[in-house]
């Protein structure tokens, strides 16, 4: 019997978020994401989280983990005004 297994593993990891827009977002992970990748990721709002799919664009060594530049490429439109509204009342 072949006891190798191929697939995709879903994990939750913590990051904290260094920068927030409209287009993405940049991330602080102790843990590497495959530059190209599509994650799901939620965002905590004042008003409560959105859900977002953001596709990798960077990931770099930073600070005993990585920087992740996530470019948002699926959004609710909902959670899309819920964001705009928070970023606004944010500047």
């Amino acid at each position: 019997m072949d006891d190798r297994l191929t697939g995709t593993a879903r994990a939750q990891v913590e990051a904290r978020l260094l920068d927030l827009s409209q287009g993405g977002a940049l991330l602080q992970l102790a843990t590497a994401l495959e530059v190209g990748t599509i994650n799901d990721f939620t965002l905590p709002l004042d008003s409560g989280s959105v859900w977002v799919q953001g596709e990798v664009k960077r990931c770099t060594p930073f600070e005993g983990g990585f920087q992740v530049g996530v470019e948002f490429v699926g959004m609710d439109p909902h959670d899309q005004r819920r964001l705009r509204e928070y970023l606004d009342r944010s500047r």
